[in-house]
């Protein structure tokens, strides 16, 4: 049995996203949400003062935004390419 890699990432200290290479997790206080990837999970991390991350899925089916700290923001950018890697590839007609 191959062992299954967890990529986990946390936004804020009271909030985590964890990626398995099938599954998104979102876990925190407030905050809880699960996306596959039959879905297309995308994160958009946006600056500013307000310093949300959006976690969209294919053409907005659900939507859903966390706060993060600053200086989580290269670990969330990281996890926001290995889920567009993990995408499988658009079949073309």
């Amino acid at each position: 049995m191959t062992q299954t890699l967890v990529y986990e990432v946390p936004a804020t200290d009271s909030t985590l996203l964890s990626f398995d290479g099938r599954v998104l997790e979102v876990f925190g206080e407030a905050e809880a949400g699960r996306y596959h990837l039959w879905e297309e999970p995308r994160l958009e991390i946006r600056p500013g003062r307000s310093r949300l991350l959006v976690i969209r899925t294919r053409p907005d089916r659900r939507r859903q935004s966390v706060f993060y700290d600053p200086a989580r923001r290269a670990g969330l950018e990281a996890l926001a390419e290995r889920l567009e890697r993990s995408r499988p590839p658009v079949a073309e007609h």
